[in-house]
């Protein structure tokens, strides 16, 4: 029965808990495992389209309690070009990522000329996504006479996704407050002649391509700095190229986070859409063809109920059909933001997807995080 929208209403599954674990009571027979912010598990989000609509609630709830635009805007008279969501907004609206708004008719930079970021120097090597294909890392000196080379690690205070498991939420706080902010010649003059890399992250770079592109285009004036990318690939057209081509001519990577490939899941976890996700990494994927070394990598975090072996397997298969050499990472999982009542991801979960990818044709998969699994014992197909 539908309820007056082009939505049907769910069907209503009392919650179950065991132990202080939520499980999915709707496949309570095969005790699938479900965060309790969202109440069912993946299987439920892939069969039934509709609890879709209930989850973006859920986000819209969650970030209005921190003052955050509560979600891509769809009615508005201006199209924002800066990301893949493409915000339709009106005459003073901010976009989903807080960086853009309207003003004066034009869809502007908030802030002029500065992004709400962070820095910190990481030594090499790093906790890096790629650290095991990375070229700083394997194939080059990590010291420069008695000092230690490091990465210049920038965290930008906003994104256009709302992973409710993110392991940065942080970047939250940085943009309701709008602050800290620096300008890209600011944030450009922390290298010094040990930076031998810099890796935009947050949040995320992708709805801050403008000013990571300036940062970067400043520390390779005078010698070359590897620039990397460790995104979510929500990547508007309008700036894919050029990202590709700055990491590219400095031998850097682009780190793709491959949250979900089943459209419903990916929206329940993140609260937006991912076609332009995969079609983003379908392009890379063609173009790292022609380089030497490691253009592309692909990361999945195994997250306890919704990342299960099925999920991993749609993933893996589309990462196959674009290029079976792209080097996989599965990352464990570990309880943070709103899914803190899910446990940390199994050896098992871990070592069965590793086997499901190479069965799929996937030729480098490691799993990565290995610190952070856990002996506990779920469900995972």
């Amino acid at each position: 029965m539908c309820w007056g929208t082009s939505v049907c209403k769910p069907k209503h599954y009392p919650e179950s808990h065991r132990g202080g674990t939520m499980f999915c009571a709707a496949h309570a027979d095969r005790d699938a495992l479900a965060a309790s912010v969202l109440k069912r598990c993946g299987a439920c989000y892939r069969q039934d389209p509709a609890l879709v609509e209930v989850a973006l609630h859920i986000h819209a709830r969650l970030r209005s309690l921190r003052g955050l635009v509560t979600g891509p805007k769809r009615e508005g008279q201006h199209v924002c070009p800066e990301c893949g969501n493409h915000c339709r907004l009106d005459e003073g609206e901010v976009g989903f990522c807080g960086s853009y708004m309207v003003r004066d008719g034009k869809v502007v930079e908030r802030y002029q000329d500065e992004a709400v970021v962070s820095w910190y120097f990481d030594p090499l090597p790093t906790n890096c996504v790629a650290d095991w294909v990375c070229p700083v890392t394997t194939k080059n000196s990590l010291s420069l006479g008695r000092y230690r080379l490091k990465n210049l690690a920038v965290f930008y205070g906003s994104c256009n996704s709302d992973c409710l498991f993110c392991q940065n939420d942080s970047y939250k706080d940085m943009m309701a407050a709008g602050r800290p902010r620096m300008s890209p010649e600011e944030l450009a003059a922390v290298s010094d002649s040990a930076t031998a890399c810099v890796c935009f992250f947050g949040g995320d770079p992708a709805c801050n391509a403008r000013h990571s592109l300036e940062v970067a285009r400043r520390l390779n004036e005078d010698r070359l700095v590897r620039v990397c990318y460790e995104t979510n690939g929500n990547i508007s057209s309008k700036w894919l190229n050029r990202i590709a081509d700055v990491v590219e001519s400095t031998g850097g990577t682009v780190k793709f986070d491959l949250k979900a490939y089943s459209p419903e899941v990916y929206t329940a976890l993140t609260g937006v859409r991912n076609d332009v996700v995969l079609r983003n990494f379908r392009r890379l994927a063609q173009r790292g063809r022609e380089r030497d070394g490691e253009f592309l990598v692909a990361s999945i975090l195994l997250v306890p109920g919704y990342v299960d072996l099925h999920e991993i397997r749609l993933l893996c298969e589309f990462i196959a059909s674009c290029d079976t050499t792209i080097p996989t990472a599965l990352l464990g999982f570990a309880p943070h933001h709103h899914m803190r009542d899910l446990p940390r991801t199994s050896r098992s979960h871990a070592k069965r997807a590793r086997e499901v990818a190479m069965e799929v044709g996937l030729a480098n998969v490691r799993i990565g995080n290995v610190g952070l699994l856990s002996d506990t014992e779920y469900n995972i197909e």
